[in-house]
């Protein structure tokens, strides 16, 4: 990866690592995003003006876009931070959202190496090997960091069939906490960057604390796995005349 793919290196992970702020259990990292989908070629949004407007708007909306970690020895959870002047319920909000990556909030247990994601009233199941990464040998320095390259392939399913999505993550075991943006977890170390569809996820800062954060992991919902909640989505997709009505 070139230093072109590196976004916002002026301001990149204000980090003070001294062996105090690396024995604590608890803290918070704050992650931002930088978008590259390209919509001037769909052809459906000529006629659209408003849904044009739309789709111009994403990229700069992913970019504000803040996200924070928290974690403490046994529990993690990664959400989308809401701002005060943005409306969260708007279209062009919730398009910014789903072109992200983001499907959270999302839950780890450290112990169990599980993560849940809540998805209405179901919570989704996914085990940190399930993400089946490759690792490899490729190095680069973040900031004073020393990151390595891992990749893997994530698998959604769309109206047309299973996507495949490479991803890169570019991690540190100098923070031994195996989880980042997204739900993505497994590996040896702290996600420092991550890219999945032409969005870069990027740890801007990180906090250490001596007193230990309290983290609820959601209980209320339907458990499911990610391969359990994609074949009832495509049923319900497929046949929405036997939901429809349901609670």
């Amino acid at each position: 990866m070139n230093s072109k793919s590196i976004f916002i290196f002026s301001t990149l992970i204000l980090l003070l690592f001294s062996s105090f702020c690396l024995s604590q259990n608890s803290g918070k990292a704050f992650y931002k995003k930088q978008s590259k989908h390209n919509f001037s070629n769909i052809k459906e949004l000529d006629n659209n003006t408003k849904a044009k407007s739309a789709f111009k708007s994403v990229n700069n909306t992913i970019d504000e876009m803040e996200f924070e970690l928290m974690f403490n020895d046994s529990l993690a959870s990664y959400r989308k931070l809401k701002k005060l002047n943005s409306d969260s319920q708007s279209s062009s909000m919730n398009l910014a959202t789903a072109f992200s990556g983001y499907s959270g909030p999302y839950y780890f247990n450290l112990k169990t190496r599980q993560s849940l994601r809540e998805q209405g009233k179901y919570i989704i199941e996914k085990d940190f090997e399930d993400y089946d990464w490759t690792l490899t040998k490729e190095k680069m320095m973040i900031d004073s960091l020393t990151c390595y390259k891992a990749t893997t392939i994530l698998k959604q399913q769309g109206r047309r069939g299973e996507i495949l999505k490479p991803v890169i993550a570019w991690y540190t075991t100098d923070i031994n906490l195996q989880v980042g943006p997204d739900g993505f977890s497994g590996l040896p170390g702290l996600i420092i960057q991550l890219e999945v569809d032409k969005v870069i996820t990027t740890l801007q800062k990180i906090k250490f604390l001596e007193k230990k954060i309290d983290i609820d992991i959601p209980t209320k919902g339907k458990k499911m796995t990610e391969q359990e909640y994609a074949i009832l989505m495509k049923d319900l997709v497929e046949n929405r005349e036997k939901y429809y009505g349901k609670n």
